[in-house]
């Protein structure tokens, strides 16, 4: 516990010391990575699209955030794990299954995360040195989509959302049901008094089977009545679904 909060707080601080004009280099072209259960693998591209070379370490976790990579076990590897990557070029990275898929459900998506540790070289002049070197960390949801689910795809899980008006402590609220064995991925909802919920719960992710409340804001008219909503498909393209 100690040694996870130390963690947790070193990582705290440096998010306070890291200047606003600070980016990562590196990308990669997916914003989620979807591996079915048929194929056991996929790739993606990362790319560095500044200057200098960086050396980047990728691994998979399940939400342990603040485990480091030697800790987590997950029936996924990376190849490469680390490698290091020139300016201005890119490089293809393959995850693959290696797992038991029996030991995960299979009537429904499971949900990973992949994660990339950018490290930026070291400082070779005065002026450099004098700066704050920052190393970037960031996630990408990482599904394992089971066989039984290839023909089921988000629109279809999109169309089967249940929303209704219920009372949550006094506050007027939506419950909205995920019917569906894959995950969804909300940006936004639109009522028919033109009244827009850009905060959505878990940043907007439903679990496959679940239900989640939003609350309505107060100077919400009507019934609260979903117009239109906004979600996310398999490639990271933002969709709009009319009621």
């Amino acid at each position: 516990m100690a040694k996870r909060l130390k963690y947790v707080l070193n990582h705290f601080l440096i998010l306070l010391l890291l200047p606003s004009s600070a980016m990562s280099a590196t990308y990669i072209n997916y914003t989620r990575v979807i591996i079915n259960e048929k194929a056991r693998e996929t790739s993606f591209t990362i790319y560095n699209e500044g200057l200098k070379p960086v050396l980047l370490q990728l691994w998979t976790e399940k939400d342990n955030i603040f485990d480091r990579p030697e800790e987590i076990k997950t029936p996924f590897i990376i190849l490469p794990p680390i490698f290091r990557l020139e300016g201005k070029t890119s490089r293809a990275v393959r995850v693959q299954f290696t797992g038991d898929q029996h030991t995960l459900p299979a009537d429904r998506e499971s949900l990973f995360w992949l994660n990339t540790l950018e490290v930026p070289p070291v400082a070779d002049s005065k002026a450099e040195k004098g700066a704050l070197q920052v190393a970037f960390r960031t996630r990408v949801k990482l599904f394992w989509r089971p066989t039984a689910l290839a023909a089921i795809t988000l629109e279809e899980s999109i169309k089967e959302l249940h929303i209704s008006l219920s009372d949550c402590g006094g506050k007027r609220c939506l419950l909205v049901k995920n019917n569906s064995p894959l995950y969804v991925t909300l940006m936004d909802l639109t009522l028919n008094d033109g009244t827009e919920i850009k905060q959505l719960p878990d940043d907007g992710l439903w679990a496959p089977l679940s239900t989640k409340t939003v609350v309505l804001p107060k100077n919400t008219k009507g019934e609260g009545t979903v117009k239109t909503l906004s979600w996310i498909d398999d490639y990271g393209v933002v969709n709009t679904y009319n009621y």
